[in-house]
């Protein structure tokens, strides 16, 4: 059993470790995916290459986030890199809220039969190679099967609880 001043610390090493990862300055993502309950996605910042060879991304995903099914049906998803212009689409993702009208606004296509965003900066569609449970989350290893960029858009960023962009220099 812990004791209360053992709970105080722990709930203080959270709020720290919070506060910490605000601070990081991340690129904001939209996962897609399609399964046979129709499209499913969220936004994330939990995203990142993991090798060149295989081309390979790594993200994470909320064990409870709604996307988790079709992921495990599908095996495949796409990674939004998302563009300034993308922030109330990342807003949307990003809430429980209004869950099955998320895919009424942006300009969607399709990539290896997923859902990609044509206004993010990239899509990757990948598929599910590996997967690890660790805490709250699962990290899934995919691997790369087609990349989509596009030119003359700028990054969206989130940091301390806000979304922001590099400035030009």
């Amino acid at each position: 059993m812990m004791t209360h001043s053992a709970h105080e610390a722990e709930q203080s090493l959270s709020t720290d470790f919070r506060q910490a990862m605000r601070h990081v300055a991340s690129a904001v993502y939209l996962i897609t995916s399609r399964g046979p309950d129709g499209d499913a996605g969220m936004t994330a910042t939990a995203a990142c290459s993991l090798s060149f060879d295989p081309m390979s991304v790594l993200i994470c995903v909320n064990r409870s986030a709604s996307l988790m099914r079709t992921l495990e049906t599908s095996g495949k998803f796409v990674l939004n890199i998302l563009s300034r212009e993308d922030e109330a689409i990342a807003n949307a993702f990003g809430s429980p809220a209004g869950k099955d009208s998320r895919f009424v606004n942006g300009d969607w296509y399709d990539v290896a039969g997923m859902p990609a965003l044509r206004s993010s900066l990239s899509s990757i569609a990948c598929d599910v190679a590996n997967t690890m449970d660790f805490g709250t989350h699962r990290v899934f290893a995919g691997v790369v099967r087609q990349v989509d960029n596009r030119q003359d858009l700028e990054e969206l960023l989130y940091c301390n609880g806000q979304f922001r962009h590099l400035a030009n220099q």
